[in-house]
């Protein structure tokens, strides 16, 4: 991990500091959970597979329920 220099006003760093103190965290964990929270984290594969499975399905299939065949999928 790297340490990073924020500046800020002294009224926010005090609202950070409450409510940091508020989540029982130390003003470090609370402004890199929040900046986390705010531009994301990079998935895992795992994560990545998951959530495209998850997404919506397509239906490949035509109103009898069957698979289009080769000749129909290549139809010019």
């Amino acid at each position: 991990m790297k340490n990073v220099t924020v500046t800020m006003d002294d009224t926010l760093l005090q609202r950070a500091r409450v409510a940091a103190a508020r989540d029982g965290k130390s003003l470090s964990r609370f402004i890199a959970e929040t900046v986390e929270q705010r531009v994301g984290r990079p998935m895992t594969q795992l994560e990545a597979i998951e959530r495209f499975l998850a997404g919506p399905s397509m239906n490949l299939t035509d109103e009898d329920g069957k698979a289009p065949t080769r000749d129909r999928l290549y139809d010019d």
